[in-house]
């Protein structure tokens, strides 16, 4: 019987944004998504079972707040309720990068952790179920599981689907760090206020819709300078959306105000780039890979900003280890 378990998965941000929820129920999105699993953004996560209850919840060593240690109880909770697994575990996750902050730790996590379940599951699982599996935890952590540039469509109960394989992608981002703080609001909950209290919320469910055909289609004819345009016009429109959301959502702060000026402007002077926000204060820059480590650097001497990486594609949700 399996008795331990470590899993490897990488964050991803988006190109087209997932930002609202069809239905609460098996977490279903509102709007399509396309996103790039990230070297640089890792979670490994190591599952032990025990052999008594409760279940025990750690993230980078230590005991997490009560609501995400409830949301995980309740994850495990669906596995067992579905009949893929049974019994107690102890679950520590360590994040290499700043967690609840913007840069879409739930989706490392949660596609780790469900790739991990897998692995104690009688059942045989296809890489499809597992995406819908993570989905249930955070609906970015479907692309997690499938990694490389990967898109999630809308549906009755979508799967995330690999677009291009990691070592085919010919463009790479400079994440740029500005507030490693956990977030006042949490995705879930922002999702939910914008969802019901912003005036803008439809006109951003079309806006995406739309941008998802765009963004396919830029991708299949590898045409960059359309990627890098809908993807930034793309997070600019969500975060208008948030905006307007009452009580408002204000992620941002100065240092993500001057990156964003910092990279029309480097654009202006002929360096293509372009700029992507998560629900965070951070700022993601998308660019070819031979102009990475310039446009890190830049980034590097813009003040407030913590630290600014480069980082090319990963690959999925994997088994490191198992005992």
């Amino acid at each position: 019987m399996m008795r331990r378990v470590i899993t490897r998965a990488f964050a991803n941000i988006a190109l087209c944004k997932y930002w609202g929820k069809k239905s609460d129920k098996d977490n279903l999105p509102a709007t399509p998504s396309i996103s790039m699993a990230l070297e640089e953004l890792r979670t490994e996560t190591e599952v032990v079972r025990l052999n008594k209850p409760p279940h025990r919840i750690k993230v980078n060593s230590k005991r997490t707040d009560p609501v995400s240690e409830a949301r995980v109880f309740e994850y495990l909770e669906y596995w067992k309720n579905e009949k893929l697994i049974s019994g107690f575990y102890s679950i520590d996750t360590k994040n290499h990068f700043p967690t609840k902050a913007g840069l879409a730790s739930s989706s490392s996590g949660f596609a780790a952790l469900a790739q991990a379940l897998s692995a104690f599951s009688k059942h045989k699982i296809s890489k499809a179920e597992l995406s819908r599996l993570a989905r249930i935890g955070s609906g970015s952590a479907a692309r997690s599981v499938t990694g490389g540039l990967s898109g999630l469509p809308v549906g009755r109960n979508p799967a995330a689907k690999l677009i291009m394989k990691p070592e085919d992608i010919p463009w790479g981002m400079v994440i740029c760090t500005v507030d490693a703080k956990a977030k006042k609001v949490p995705s879930r909950q922002g999702m939910q206020l914008s969802r019901d209290k912003s005036p803008y919320f439809n006109a951003w469910v079309i806006r995406a819709r739309k941008d998802y055909k765009l963004m396919l289609d830029a991708i299949t004819r590898l045409d960059f300078s359309s990627i890098g345009r809908i993807c930034e016009e793309n997070a600019l429109a969500m975060h208008a959306c948030m905006i307007a959301t009452r009580p408002s959502l204000i992620y941002w702060n100065d240092v993500t105000v001057r990156l964003v000026n910092a990279v029309r402007r480097w654009r202006e002077e002929g360096l293509e780039n372009y700029c992507t926000i998560d629900a965070g204060p951070h700022v993601v820059i998308l660019a070819k890979i031979p102009e990475l480590k310039k446009i890190a650097a830049r980034a590097r001497r813009i003040k407030g900003v913590i630290a600014a990486k480069k980082s090319l594609t990963s690959g999925g949700a994997s088994i490191v280890e198992c005992v």
